[in-house]
């Protein structure tokens, strides 16, 4: 009895450490994490799957950053939730999907289905006197962006890009922001930083661009509303819909899959559509419903 108290006593505190999630508690049963609501990439994720918003799960952890997706699933050996391919690290295990592996090239022909894309939103009347905001969008679509874009884990969707050909003079304008999506955040710092070392190798000067997250509907609003020069989202925003300020312009920086994570320790290694919209939307689902079984606890 003493023993069948303490487990008990065990089982309840491990479901109070860390995020909620649905079906802690139970050997098997599926930990669900997702994003929070504004998040481009939750709302990709599951128009991707089809699932409406009444339909999804009220009771799972809502987590508001990529990181923080990855470091719960990380840290949850029943856990399952999804985060940009690109921001998949060792930490975690990404599933196939339908058989199919996440990686740049099923991303670019289209085999691998849950994929979306990077977009961004920025002024076009803007360029004329803002010649920091100007560079840095002939930046982005230059060949050089392209290969930092695909050194991140990312897919180009740029053909032919130009060689960028860098300021010789100083810039009127120092500093600039993007703001919105926490999945584009990181490759835009990358792409951000890489820009700047340009600037300032061939003139001298220092020039800045801030990015700052908020998700993509802070990226959106920013946009429509002009509070920063570029506003960042990791869905496809559209025009008249999502972006109502007609002097916006939106650019599609690149492509990026979605990965399926789960725990390293999870024997999982491939989950199909119809399961992985069943997790999302059922309560109740065990990792035995789906033909993933964990080994006995001793």
């Amino acid at each position: 009895m003493k023993k069948i108290l303490m487990a008990i006593a065990s089982a309840a505190l491990a479901c109070g450490i860390g995020f909620a999630a649905v079906g802690c508690g139970s050997n098997g049963d599926i930990s669900v994490y997702n994003r929070e609501d504004g998040s481009g990439t939750r709302d990709a994720f599951l128009e991707l799957l089809g699932i409406e918003s009444d339909e999804l799960n009220t009771g799972v952890a809502q987590l508001n950053s990529t990181s923080a997706v990855i470091q719960g699933v990380a840290g949850d050996e029943k856990a399952i939730g999804y985060a940009s391919l690109g921001s998949v690290d060792s930490t975690v295990k990404a599933l196939s999907v339908d058989g199919v592996t996440p990686t740049e090239e099923t991303v670019a022909d289209g085999s691998y289905k849950v994929s979306r894309p990077f977009e961004l939103m920025y002024d076009e009347t803007a360029l004329a006197e803002n010649d920091l905001l100007s560079e840095f969008i002939e930046y982005l679509k230059s060949a050089e962006a392209q290969t930092v874009i695909a050194a991140e884990g990312y897919v180009s969707v740029v053909e032919n890009a130009p060689t960028y050909t860098v300021p010789t003079a100083d810039l009127s304008v120092t500093e600039i922001e993007a703001s919105g999506s926490t999945s584009v955040g990181p490759l835009m710092t990358k792409l951000a930083a890489d820009f700047s070392a340009k600037v300032e190798e061939a003139t001298g000067q220092e020039v800045q661009v801030t990015v700052s997250g908020g998700g993509s509907g802070q990226g959106i609003k920013d946009a429509n509303e002009g509070n920063t020069e570029i506003g960042m989202a990791s869905k496809e925003v559209v025009d008249g819909e999502d972006v109502t300020n007609e002097d916006v312009t939106i650019y599609q920086l690149c492509a990026d899959g979605i990965a399926v994570i789960v725990n390293k320790a999870n024997p999982a290694t491939d989950i199909s559509l119809e399961n992985l919209k069943k997790i999302y939307t059922d309560k109740s689902l065990n990792w035995i419903d789906i033909g993933v079984e964990f080994p006995e606890e001793e």
